[in-house]
């Protein structure tokens, strides 16, 4: 017998992604959100710093060239107010300069769509020549333009310094995580996709000299792998010898179940045996009663006789008490007959191999004769409508096993706990005319659908422990179905009872042993 082959999936698959692709865009993805922020703050920080700035030097500045500026426009010196202003407008961060005054006019070149974002400064007149009163203002518009370009200029080189960082940051990353971790697992994963990997695990170690969490992970895998192996050895190794176990335990299972079913035949034989004794002590006893009542009528008559006292009347009384006895003993023995009979046909048909012709409604009304002296100590009783008066060629005792597994699983089981019930076995011809039909129904409990798929399973009993062994509906089912070449089906209903109907062949096909 060849070895049976345990097939084994080969993985084709390879990973979609780099787990160190992964790992290094998601880290350079937080990095540059983390720039991203950074560089906003930062811009928003280098605005404000640069306008700041700005308005401070121009404050600055107006502050120096004040006191100059109003005596100018306080004398009405508008070349020297120009040039004040002029000089003003030279700064930078300026953008435009120009002043307003009620009186002279204004010096510089006003814009006055600017005007509500310009920072204003008031004049007020010299405090040598009059009391500070309000001579005009000073406008200065900041160039914001030239604040962008100088934060521009600082967030670009700071951007491109991120962006170098993150890009040296990365490759190193990935020389780091590839070494320590990418081509590890990628030894793993091709470890795990080598073909056939269970059948012929590579016996080179993994990972040699890596004590890290990667290298536990790979020597666990690997001695995992091991095992398997091991394991698929034994499993090709058991189905190499499973058919023989099989067919060795299939044997011993089909002895043992020889050994018990002649055990069950043999108890169910003493069983039968005890109630025709019990059955035989009344007749005898009678026939007993009556032989003496001859003896002491016959002792009577003799003493009379040879005393010479016997009268014709006397005798006539004592040979009518003869007669009585004598038709009690005929009746008795007759009776005894019956039951020694029937027993003895039973008892040689349960233990004869033998195929013979047998009328199969007398096989049942003999076996349910010998069940009789059981029955009459329970309060059930066994009904009979046999209409089948056929002679079948086959095995009677099978029969008659069959007959009185049905009758006594009935009486166990049908009506337990209930004061009264009967069983009624009934028997016909085949709509065919090639067979005969027995039938064991009663009224009983019934039996649950869960257990009737169980039911002709050996061993399988719902008394375990209580006196059931199981085997009674494993043998009429096994006598029916092997012996007798026969079908046997049950129909039951939950508290209706249960009927058994069992369909035998005329003539067997071959011989078979009987069991």
């Amino acid at each position: 017998m060849n070895a049976a082959t345990v097939k084994v999936d080969e993985p084709t698959m390879h990973p979609k992604r780099s787990l160190s692709r992964t790992f290094i865009l998601y880290t350079l993805g937080s990095f540059a959100i983390l720039g991203l922020v950074f560089i906003a703050g930062l811009t928003k920080y280098l605005w404000d710093r640069e306008l700041d700035r700005a308005i401070t030097t121009t404050q600055s500045l107006f502050q120096a060239s004040k006191e100059p500026l109003e005596r100018a426009v306080w004398s009405i010196n508008e070349a020297s107010a120009q040039q004040i202003v002029d000089g003003l407008l030279s700064l930078q961060a300026v953008r435009s300069v120009w002043v307003e005054t009620p009186d002279t006019g204004k010096y510089g070149i006003p814009e006055p769509d600017l005007r509500d974002t310009a920072l204003k400064y008031d004049l007020v007149s010299p405090a040598q020549y009059a009391n500070a009163n309000y001579i005009g203002s000073v406008f200065f518009v900041i160039d914001r333009g030239e604040i962008y370009n100088q934060v521009t200029s600082v967030v670009f080189s700071t951007v491109l310094s991120i962006v170098l960082y993150i890009f040296i940051l990365g490759v190193i990353i990935r020389v780091i995580f590839h070494r320590l971790i990418g081509l590890p697992l990628s030894n793993v994963v091709n470890y795990l996709t080598t073909p056939r990997l269970i059948e012929s695990p590579p016996k080179m170690e993994l990972m040699p000299g890596r004590d890290d969490e990667i290298g536990v992970m790979a020597s666990a895998l690997q001695t995992m792998v091991q095992r398997r192996h091991a394991d698929l050895l034994k499993i090709q190794d058991y189905q190499t010898n499973l058919e023989e176990l099989v067919e060795q335990r299939t044997t011993q299972l089909k002895t043992v179940q020889e050994e018990l079913i002649q055990a069950d035949n043999l108890a169910a034989l003493g069983a039968l045996v005890a109630g025709v004794s019990h059955e035989l002590n009344t007749p005898l006893g009678n026939g007993l009663m009556s032989a003496t009542t001859i003896s002491e009528a016959c002792a009577v008559v003799q003493g009379e006789l040879d005393r010479e006292t016997l009268t014709l009347e006397h005798l006539r009384e004592e040979l009518i008490r003869i007669a009585e006895a004598s038709a009690v003993i005929e009746k008795t023995l007759g009776r005894a007959r019956e039951l020694v009979q029937n027993f003895r046909q039973v008892a040689v048909d349960r233990q004869s191999e033998k195929k013979r012709e047998f009328n199969i409604d007398h096989i049942i009304t003999e076996t349910i004769a010998t069940l009789q002296p059981s029955l009459r100590k329970t309060p059930y009783v066994v009904r009979t409508e046999l209409a089948a008066n056929t002679v079948i060629n086959s095995y009677p005792g099978a029969v008659s096993q069959i007959v009185t597994n049905l009758v006594e699983n009935a009486v166990k089981h049908a009506y337990e706990n209930m004061a009264s019930g009967d069983v009624v076995l009934s028997s016909r011809l085949c709509s065919g005319g090639g067979g005969v039909i027995i039938e064991c129904r009663d009224h009983g409990c019934g039996i649950p659908e869960k257990n009737l798929k169980r039911l002709f399973e050996p061993f399988f009993t719902t008394k375990f422990g209580k006196g059931g062994s199981g085997l009674g509906m494993a043998i009429v089912y096994r006598l029916v179905t092997e012996v007798l070449q026969g079908q046997i089906s049950v129909k039951s209903e939950v508290g209706s009872g249960t009927t058994f109907s069992i369909e035998l062949p005329a003539t067997l096909a071959n011989a078979r042993d009987a069991a």
